[in-house]
């Protein structure tokens, strides 16, 4: 399923990149690792206003043109800041409306962390010093309540200026008990498709929905930028690419979903 903009608006030395999906979203929104899928990206879908497309290449094409048109690809990113620079620095700002969410996405998404420090450290990770990227951080939601309390440190990227100096305010020794073993310790205001993970510091990275608002010519250059630092586990036993597939486009605030 693809969201389209609003005019308006396995070495074990390695970091893990994790992606998790909102708890609403788990019957509709579906990855699959098989390369027979990779076929679905050729049928034909419709966007919420009725318009009909090819394939998911003919919508791209529409928004943000041929390869190579950046002003077009710009204004893509440029009217998705702009949404949520309108949107208020709060879990159900963040969190599109859906605030409910917030404490099912936490419970799911520490067992998906631990199941993995634990396939990754005999002891979860409690004897190292482990450092994490909480991608598209917002108002450090996740960081507050669940990163920080198994990596001793938390870098956070996010390009919404205020949703990231609410963060700051969240995240610091007034309105949150940290230490000096477990804190967040840089904020960077840059956008997913520009920034690159400094090798060898992180060893997770951790990236929720931020993901989908990336063109897929970004979604894959952030990965080929990453391809040195991170370590991934595969839900089935399969060594072939992820894929995605989807062929209803939504006209929903400058956003995909993969």
């Amino acid at each position: 399923m693809w969201i389209r903009p609003i005019p308006k608006a396995v070495s074990q030395q390695y970091p893990i990149i994790t992606q998790s999906p909102p708890p609403y979203l788990h019957n509709s929104v579906k990855r699959t690792i098989t390369k027979a899928r990779l076929s679905a990206m050729e049928a034909a879908g419709s966007d919420s206003d009725g318009r009909e497309f090819k394939n998911a290449q003919e919508m791209w094409r529409e928004q943000i043109g041929d390869e190579g048109d950046d002003p077009k690809k710009i204004q893509w990113y440029r009217e998705g800041v702009a949404y949520w620079e309108g949107v208020e620095a709060s879990v159900d700002g963040v969190l599109g409306g859906f605030g409910q969410v917030n404490d099912a996405d936490i419970k799911g998404s520490e067992a998906f962390l631990n199941s993995l420090l634990h396939e990754r450290f005999g002891d979860g990770g409690r004897n190292q010093h482990l450092v994490a990227l909480d991608c598209g951080s917002g108002i450090g939601r996740i960081t507050k309540n669940l990163l920080i309390r198994y990596f001793n440190e938390v870098d956070l990227l996010e390009p919404v200026s205020h949703f990231l100096d609410a963060a700051r305010e969240n995240l610091s020794q007034e309105h949150f008990v940290a230490s000096d073993v477990h804190k967040a310790t840089n904020f960077y205001c840059v956008p997913l498709q520009e920034f690159t993970p400094e090798a060898g510091r992180y060893n997770v990275i951790w990236i929720q929905w931020c993901i989908g608002h990336l063109t897929d010519d970004d979604f894959i250059s952030f990965f080929k930028r990453a391809k040195d630092l991170f370590w991934i586990t595969k839900t089935e036993a399969s060594q072939d690419p992820i894929y995605t597939s989807r062929t209803y486009f939504v006209n929903v605030d400058c956003t995909c979903i993969k």
